[in-house]
């Protein structure tokens, strides 16, 4: 779904713009709303300006395509709440030059996905921890070994996970590879975000990640068809 919407021409304001946004926040689940309440500054070369123009890109700047502890990565602005009361403090010229700080409660479109919530991405690779997915936007998508769909092997000779498909009317088994760049369907095991107790430098490298399987009938890999071609690593089983 994402997918689409980000190759997509996007509108940036307007009417239209706002329903591409209700349709993000609303239609699928792994988009949510998250509301914040915070400090906004606006610099005083701003104040001629429409204050929540400048509050809207302030707060785009400090939090879209990051992530929130626990709460998920942020992807846009979507409303405001309640612009109240402005503070603005005595500048220094250094650290401060009489920014005026806007107290606003504002949300935001969040990515995180629910557990069990399906989705589709592309095969990014494969260790003998299992494979990695790419989403896109989204780059932290493991499906551990233990999750893949049975029986299976890692061919180390190709560097990739196989599933070894038996045909139960011919009892020939055939070797479908987890081949690079190819769509899986997977479904959600788990969204994990590191511990505020870890070293900082370990929260920042991987500050939000998510764990996958295909171990159900209709995932797996040839999303949007059944494959059967080996040489192409390509299979879906319908549900």
């Amino acid at each position: 779904f994402w997918t689409g919407l980000a190759g997509a021409a996007l509108p940036r304001a307007g009417r239209d713009y706002e329903e591409v946004l209700s349709v993000l926040a609303c239609v699928s689940f792994m988009f949510t709303l998250a509301l914040i309440d915070d400090d906004i500054p606006i610099k005083p070369a701003d104040f001629r300006d429409d204050c929540r123009v400048q509050l809207k890109r302030q707060i785009q700047i400090k939090y879209i395509d990051k992530v929130i502890p626990n709460v998920g990565l942020v992807v846009e602005f979507y409303n405001f709440v309640q612009v109240k009361d402005a503070l603005v403090y005595p500048g220094d010229g250094k650290n401060s030059c009489g920014e005026a700080w806007v107290k606003v409660e504002f949300n935001l479109i969040v990515f995180r996905p629910a557990v069990d919530e399906w989705m589709v991405g592309s095969v990014a690779g494969s260790t003998k921890r299992g494979l990695l997915v790419s989403l896109g936007f989204f780059q932290d998508v493991e499906i551990p070994s233990a999750n893949l769909r049975t029986p299976y092997v890692y061919d180390s000779g190709q560097g990739m996970w196989v599933w070894r498909f038996k045909d139960e009317e011919t009892k020939e088994t055939t070797n479908f590879f987890y081949e690079k760049d190819e769509l899986i369907r997977f479904r959600v095991t788990a969204v994990k975000f590191p511990d505020a107790s870890w070293p900082k430098e370990m929260r920042l490298k991987k500050p939000m990640s998510i764990v996958g399987a295909v171990d159900r009938d209709g995932l797996g890999l040839g999303v949007g068809g059944r494959k059967t071609d080996a040489g192409k690593g390509l299979l879906s089983v319908s549900q």
